[in-house]
């Protein structure tokens, strides 16, 4: 007996379509065609052509049911269908086995990432690691969508980590060489996540998820250059060793007691060496008015300070991650606000830095002349958990230029300067 199409699809239609439904489920779940099949809230419509399709008298109940057995004796009576599956697969198609099929999609994305493992390491042991973390985080799944596409994906950022760390390439340019496409490694496209997580992994890093300034610099710790003349940071009192460019811009910039702004595209291409400043402390500060007052007072004697005007830039962290790598101590000094709270996180996250000043009662000595309301709520002060409820109660901000002369008083006492 074979399915009779015609009559099949005139008596499922749209008032029965829910059983060709839930046959359809059970059969792709593997679950065996038994028990009852139950509509809650049917309209009408269904419940009169479950009523006509079992001979059942009519009801007025909450739902209608039907069970399996019976459905699949009354088609076969009537002629319509020797089996409930032959029935589902007439009108559907072909059932999908969705275990199976789960367990055919697993397979084939266990072997793109066993490949992508094999791969990693052979370009670099450390991106095992990076490998490893895409698999079980399901990172690159989530990128992808596809295996197919996911594989795509893991050959080509192994072609870009391949080529790290460059010599000061713009990104365009490493992403046409690599990947002939200038445009493969714009942020926020799939390709650059994949990366970005490599370049972590190799560079031993602490994962995170980074802000755009961020992201710059971490491409700049492997000699990629992102926006590399935008956002300088603000230098004043480095002096670098070596013969290179910027190491005697600073130099001489220092020696003259003024302050130097230098470009991403300067600390990449032309990297001083910043072994010299091994130990020593240099200050952070927020605003660029404190820079301007320091080498105002101290001259060539202005102590090492780097300055981040506001959030720090890629060009400020790239400096600020040189420096730590070469053994400097940071300390940093912000606004008491929103942002100098948040600047004063990143900095101790991201490169160990050490507050100065910034405590709780350095606030509420500063507070009372202060006249700024507060504007966005601070977070919590990683340091000072109570800087940030002081800051939060009292609803006013202090800025450093409300401070300059204090501050730059402290500085000259604390660093034994002597004005120049």
């Amino acid at each position: 007996m074979t399915v009779d199409r015609g009559r099949a699809v005139a008596l499922f239609g749209e008032e029965l379509t829910w059983i060709v439904d839930r046959l359809q489920a059970r059969l792709e779940r593997g679950q065996p065609l038994h028990g009852r099949l139950r509509l809650a809230h049917p309209t009408d419509a269904q419940r009169e052509a479950v009523e006509r399709l079992t001979g059942r008298r009519p009801t007025t109940a909450g739902s209608v049911s039907v069970e399996v057995a019976d459905l699949e004796r009354i088609l076969a009576h009537a002629g319509i269908a020797p089996d409930l599956r032959s029935l589902v697969e007439t009108l559907r198609g072909p059932v999908l086995d969705r275990p199976a099929a789960a367990a055919a999609e697993q397979r084939r994305w266990r072997l793109v990432h066993d490949r992508l493992r094999t791969d990693a390491e052979d370009v670099d042991p450390t991106l095992v690691a990076w490998a490893d973390e895409l698999a079980t985080t399901g990172l690159l799944r989530r990128l992808a969508g596809d295996a197919e596409v996911a594989a795509q994906l893991g050959d080509q950022a192994l072609e870009v980590l391949r080529r790290l760390p460059a010599d000061a390439v713009p990104l365009p340019q490493l992403a046409a060489t690599s990947l002939g496409d200038s445009h493969a490694l714009d942020d926020g496209t799939s390709l650059s996540t994949l990366v970005l997580r490599g370049i972590e992994s190799v560079t031993g890093l602490p994962r995170r998820d980074r802000r755009a300034a961020e992201r710059r610099a971490l491409w700049a710790r492997v000699g990629v250059l992102l926006d590399e003349l935008s956002a300088p940071v603000l230098v004043a009192g480095l002096r670098p060793s070596g013969d290179g460019l910027l190491a005697t811009t600073l130099r001489e910039h220092a020696d003259a007691g003024e302050p130097c702004r230098i470009t991403l595209r300067l600390l990449v291409r032309h990297p001083a060496d910043w072994t010299s400043l091994r130990r020593q402390r240099v200050l952070v500060c927020e605003n660029p008015t404190v820079a301007a007052a320091v080498t105002d007072r101290c001259g060539p004697a202005t102590p090492p300070l780097v300055c981040t005007d506001g959030q720090p830039s890629g060009s400020v962290q790239t400096l600020l991650g040189q420096l730590v790598d070469a053994g400097v101590v940071l300390d940093f000094h912000a606004d008491f606000d929103g942002g100098g709270v948040r600047i004063g996180n990143l900095l101790i996250d991201r490169f160990g830095a050490t507050p100065w000043r910034m405590g709780r009662t350095a606030y509420e000595e500063a507070a009372t002349s202060a006249s700024r309301p507060l504007g966005a709520v601070p977070p919590e002060a990683s340091w000072d958990p109570e800087l940030s409820a002081a800051i939060i109660a009292r609803g006013r901000a202090v800025h450093e230029e409300q401070l300059l002369d204090e501050l730059v008083t402290e500085l000259m006492r604390d660093r034994w300067i002597t004005p120049g």
